[in-house]
């Protein structure tokens, strides 16, 4: 378990406005149903016992795969300096 345990949830994400086409109105849909993953990991930590150090954050991505948009690596820096 892990009571007591100080938990961070975050997770890279595609910016769902910018997929083009039917497969972003299929990843919209998917989105605005099932939501991202940040959300989903910090009810798991936090169902198996964990304190929330802060919010879930969600870090957006280029592409499929990465670099993380021009902000998001400073913006990510901000959230982890606030867990200290």
């Amino acid at each position: 378990t892990l009571k007591g345990v100080q938990v961070a949830a975050f997770d890279t994400r595609i910016d769902a406005r910018t997929i083009k086409g039917l497969v972003g109105v299929l990843f919209r849909t998917f989105v605005k149903d099932m939501g991202y993953a940040a959300p989903r990991i910090d009810a798991a930590l936090t169902q198996a016992g964990g304190q929330r150090a802060t919010i879930p954050a969600g870090f957006i991505v280029e592409g499929t795969e990465g670099p993380l948009r021009a902000g998001e690596l400073e913006r990510a820096g901000e959230w982890a300096r606030n867990l200290a």
